[in-house]
Formats: C-alpha cells, structure tokens, sequence
C-alpha cells in the first residue's frame, strides 16, 4: 500500500469537510493532478485558511505524500484570490512544484466540479466524479491530518455569528457542541444554531451532539434571524408555498451546476409539485445532477420558496425507484464566468453582514467530562468496537476498527479515560 493510503488507513483519516469519504480509498487511485480544495466557500467559516496559516510545514508534507501517491504530476491548491498575504506565502513556502492557483471570491467555488474546471480547465461529466478527468480532490484539513501522521482524535472548527470574534480552534472529536460553544464564549439563551455552515449546514436545538470527523462550524444567530427562519421550514409549508412558484427560472439561470453544462433546473422541480407521482418524473430528473449548494433557495428565489428542498425530495424520490444519475460528458455554458454568486452578495442576502467580525485561531487546552463517538462518521459501513465497557483508555487509543471486507474507517479514543457505554451506534468516553 502506497505511504499516503497507509497512513490515513491506519490513523482513521477521512474527508474532514464533505461527506467523510475514507481518504486511504482516494490515495489508492491513480491520477495526474493532486487538488487541494482551500476554496472554503461557505460564508463565516475560516478553519481551512487557519490551517494553512499556522500548520503549513504539516499540511506541506501531507500534500507531498498524497500527489505521491496518485502518482501526480501537478500539485495544485485552489484558494480564493482575496487572501493575497497568504497566497504569496503558499507560493514563498511551498515546495516549487505546488502551483497555488487563485479562485474568484463566488459560492460554491468549492464544489469539486467547479473546483476542477477552475483550476485544470477540464469538466467533470456530470454524475462523474474527479478522478473521470484525472484528478484526486481533497480538503485542507485531510491533507494535513495525512501530514501529521498520527490518530485523528481532534477536529478544526470555526464558531461565528453571534460572538465578539469569529475563532477556529482545535476539538476532541465527541466533544458536545454546547461544550464547544461555552469554550468559545457564545451566547446560547435565544440563539439558534447552524452546524457546518450558512448555505449547505443545518439547523440544530440538540447541543449535546457531539463533534464529529465531518464537523465544520457552528454559526451562532438570533433564533429570529431570517436564516434560522427560512432553514426551519417545516416539509407542509415548503410544499404549500411552492405551488406560488410563477417559473422565473432564476433558481435555474443561476445553479452553478447548470453553468457547467449539467442541465439542472430547479424550476422544473418546482412544477412538478402539482403533478401525480408518474408525470413528475420527467420535471425531477434534472435534480439527480443537483450538488445540494442551496444558492436557488436562499439567494435565487425572489419570492422566498424554496427550490433547493424540492431538488432534494426529487432526487430522492427518484433514487427510491432505482433511477441513477448517467455519467455523460458535459460544455460549460458561455454564461459561465458572468452568471457566478459573488459571496460579497451572497453574505448581504443572507443577513450575515453584521456578523463578519475579525476572526483569529486559538488553542485550548479542552478537556470535556465525557465524549460520544459515533461508529459513523464517514462514507461507508458504521465502525466496529474493539472495546468493551469498563476498558482504560489512553488518548489515541483505538476503539473501533473497519468491518471486515467494507468500506470505512477506524476511531479513536482523543484522551485518556474509560468506557462508559458501548452500543451499536456510539462509545462514550468518561474522560479523566
């Protein structure tokens, strides 16, 4: 097995910002360009350009090991142009073959087939993935924990919104969110709560879930702000007012995805609600090409509806029939480089001007009475205990390993401590 692949396979590493897509799987493909996606996209979230201003020799050799182990030829890291100072020290600091390669400052910039056409000029086909054009993707963060070469038993994150200061700082995986949001000295009488962002996060009241491989942020806000509002509808009232939809088509004019030449159209999903279910099928097919960026809904939309939840029912419900998105060549659409979401704008249209407040990284010396570690928390079968109640522990221990023959990854205990519970969803840790 390639250095990279082992690494990550035996020190649990997964994607850190997506879906937690084992990345000892990824390092195992072979491809002529590594891609590091640094685009950080949704608004209010700054841990991946932490990362590369205070982790940057770690996160150097991880990006070395991984284009290693693809057998790459280019090693490219997309970053959004605005952070010039940092740009010029990736580009001072970096090994000579990193290409730092800047993106405009528009949501979703990354989105891997976005990210792929803007940094190599090649479209993924749609319902393809990057590796169809010769590319492995991954996130700062999973670079650096194959970097780091070690258990991954703490998680980056950023708490913003409602706080004097935007911080990032590191996490025992399990930790609870209302643990984590006492550390960083947020309000939570008549707040709500975002979990991984403004656009593609959801909304939460359970704050003793814990931090996962997967978590991103905390978004702290009014529980009357217009965002916490519009992301809480319930599934009646989505539907009711969907059927006002008078087919603009400005949700389709603007999807990013439809930009890149995959024919998706939001408005179609949006007719499709007065149909029975067989006629509905042909409206919904666009949808099983939908990335899920939520642009159509919370910037798109001028009547406030909400065409991003249809996509999602309508890919949904043609998965339940067993129709599968098609692997097809795609032309990016001339409008590409016009018809793209500014954040600047984006960030006005969501209400979250007042909250870009100066942001910094931290560290804290965290030590939480007890953490809950999901069995997943990542793509892929749930984890199997390899401990029993009542087992000591010591930080970095492992808990769980991959099930046999299946696709996952291993779990780690993050501190010393003891068993407290063992089910077949979760471990708790009574930390000491």
């Amino acid at each position: 097995m390639r250095e990279a692949a082992r690494i990550a396979l035996e020190n649990g590493v997964v994607g850190a910002g997506g879906a937690g897509f084992p990345t000892h799987v990824k390092l195992s493909a072979s491809a002529d360009t590594f891609t590091v996606n640094a685009a950080e996209c949704e608004p209010l979230l700054y841990k991946d350009q932490q990362i590369l201003e205070h982790f940057l020799p770690e996160f150097s050799e991880g990006l070395l090991l991984c284009g290693e182990a693809v057998g790459a030829r280019r090693l490219i890291v997309g970053i959004k142009e605005k952070h010039h100072e940092l740009m010029e020290r990736l580009r001072d600091e970096l090994p000579p073959q990193v290409e730092v390669c800047p993106l405009r400052d528009t949501y979703p910039s990354g989105d891997e087939h976005l990210l792929v056409f803007d940094t190599t000029g090649r479209a993924i086909p749609k319902g393809g993935i990057p590796l169809d054009v010769g590319v492995v993707v991954n996130n700062v963060e999973t670079v650096l924990n194959v970097g780091l070469k070690k258990p991954v038993t703490h998680k980056f994150l950023t708490v913003s919104g409602e706080v004097p200061e935007a911080l990032t700082f590191r996490v025992p995986i399990g930790m609870s969110l209302r643990e984590v949001l006492r550390a960083a000295g947020a309000p939570m009488e008549g707040m709500g709560f975002i979990v991984n962002g403004p656009m593609m996060g959801t909304v939460t009241d359970d704050l003793e879930q814990p931090v996962t491989k997967t978590t991103s942020g905390v978004l702290v806000l009014p529980s009357d702000h217009s965002l916490i509002l519009r992301k809480s509808r319930r599934r009646r009232d989505v539907h009711k007012i969907a059927y006002t939809c008078d087919q603009c088509m400005r949700c389709s004019d603007l999807c990013p995805r439809d930009l890149l030449g995959h024919f998706v159209k939001p408005h179609k999903a949006m007719i499709s609600i007065g149909f029975a279910a067989e006629e509905k099928m042909a409206w919904q097919q666009t949808a099983l090409y939908c990335c899920e960026c939520a642009l159509c809904t919370l910037y798109a939309c001028p009547e406030d509806l909400d065409p991003f939840r249809m996509m999602v029912e309508s890919k949904q419900a043609l998965m339940a029939r067993g129709i599968r998105p098609l692997k097809q060549a795609v032309e990016p659409t001339p409008l590409y480089d016009f018809r793209r979401t500014p954040t600047s704008l984006l960030i006005r249209r969501l209400n979250l001007s007042p909250y870009q407040h100066p942001q910094k990284y931290v560290e804290m010396d965290l030590h939480p009475h007890r953490l809950e570690l999901p069995l997943k928390q990542h793509t892929g079968a749930p984890s199997t205990p390899t401990v029993g109640k009542g087992r000591s522990l010591l930080g970095g221990d492992l808990v769980a390993d991959i099930p046999e023959g299946s696709l996952g990854a291993k779990i780690f205990s993050p501190l010393a401590g003891r068993v407290g519970e063992v089910s077949p969803d979760r471990i708790v840790v009574e930390v000491a």
